[in-house]
């Protein structure tokens, strides 16, 4: 079964950006940030937005009935990875992203790549 473009397509934008939000973050850590101030991507919010990527991928390969435990391990960490790098390049502005952003992208993410047919 070939993926649906209806699929392809936000899938798509979505990785770029969340590589362009990964590498920014690791650019301006390098550049700009101490190393105690620059980007983790395990930082406090993690367990919150890796919960609601492993949410969103789990939902949406149990609605393909594709779910397994091992890819669902796995499933969640780039966009956890990306919804964290998101929010500290929103964040290093006056103003940053809502909380709850974080979590909604990674959550879109993982939700995105648990309904294609890979």
């Amino acid at each position: 079964m070939s993926p649906s473009p209806v699929l392809v397509v936000p899938a798509a934008l979505w990785t770029g950006v969340a590589g362009v939000a990964v590498i920014a973050s690791i650019v301006l850590t390098r550049r700009r940030e101490r190393a105690s101030a620059g980007w983790n991507p395990f930082g406090t919010d993690f367990p919150v937005v890796a919960s609601a990527a492993f949410a969103g991928y789990a939902v949406a390969a149990a609605v393909r009935g594709e779910f397994s435990l091992p890819d669902a391990a796995f499933a969640f960490l780039w966009p956890a990875t990306a919804a964290s790098a998101l929010a500290y390049v929103a964040g290093r502005r006056d103003r940053s992203l809502p909380r709850w952003a974080g979590p909604v992208f990674a959550a879109a993410g993982a939700a995105l790549y648990g309904a294609l047919p890979i």
